[in-house]
């Protein structure tokens, strides 16, 4: 598994960054700027991370 670090880059996406060097490894752009601090979770074996942005919340699953 991957150590990453998430954020939101002012713009409306959510970004995954390499924690080591600080490069964008993925973004998904979201309809708002993201309003509060990412959580992750495990469910059934596989690694999820929830992000809320305005009035939504987005879940993404990590790959295996």
């Amino acid at each position: 598994m991957r150590d990453l670090l998430f954020g939101g880059d002012g713009s409306a996406n959510f970004v995954a960054y390499d924690p080591s060097t600080g490069d964008p490894l993925w973004h998904a752009g979201l309809h708002a700027t993201p309003s509060n601090a990412p959580i992750t979770f495990m469910l059934d074996g596989r690694q999820f991370v929830v992000i809320g942005a305005g009035d939504s919340l987005y879940a993404f699953t990590l790959a295996r």
